[in-house]
């Protein structure tokens, strides 16, 4: 059975960026994936003490929140990152998390724990979907260093109100499909 472990960085639990995790974890549970979602606003993450402890030893010496988390994606076969965007860039709770995913590369910038698929959730208000694709590529280099290699995107554009991506239906069907090809 895989394991998926999907991370929402929206504080919205029931925006766009929700809608659409919640798609592709209903695929992936309708082809038979074990599931676990965490809402980064409902946990205690740190920020990185640049302390590089973590490039030793693959362990983090900060005691909170992000140590179940960190296990999590170490057995994963499949990570989601989910994130509205806010001023051209992922939500500052993402950020966070990302920051201490150091430990998932050693210390010449191998992969520590091997190489899982990564599918990206984004939405946006800005309707030009090619706007930020600058930006998404330079996520996607940075977490590919830990191991994490995008296998899909799923991008909403063109809306604030919450009811954007539950109202397309062709993203919605992308998502689920996303889910359910892991």
């Amino acid at each position: 059975m895989k394991k998926i472990v999907a991370f929402m960085g929206s504080p919205r639990k029931n925006g766009n960026t929700a809608t659409l995790i919640n798609e592709v974890i209903r695929g992936a549970q309708d082809a038979g994936a074990e599931t676990t979602v965490y809402n980064l606003y409902d946990m205690n993450i740190k920020p990185c003490q640049g302390c590089f402890v973590c490039r030793k030893t693959g362990q983090c010496v900060m005691q909170d929140d992000f140590q179940d988390m960190f296990k999590h994606i170490i057995d994963a076969d499949t990570v989601i990152f989910g994130s509205p965007v806010y001023v051209m860039q992922i939500t500052a709770q993402m950020k966070l998390l990302w920051d201490r995913l150091c430990g998932l590369f050693d210390e010449n910038f191998k992969p520590r724990y091997g190489t899982k698929d990564l599918i990206m959730v984004y939405s946006q208000g800005n309707p030009n979907g090619q706007a930020l694709q600058t930006i998404f590529r330079g996520n996607e280099a940075m977490l590919k260093m830990f191991g994490l290699n995008v296998v899909d995107t799923i991008l909403q554009t063109g809306g604030q109100d919450s009811s954007v991506a539950a109202n397309n239906k062709e993203l919605l069907l992308k998502a689920y499909e996303a889910g359910k090809s892991i």
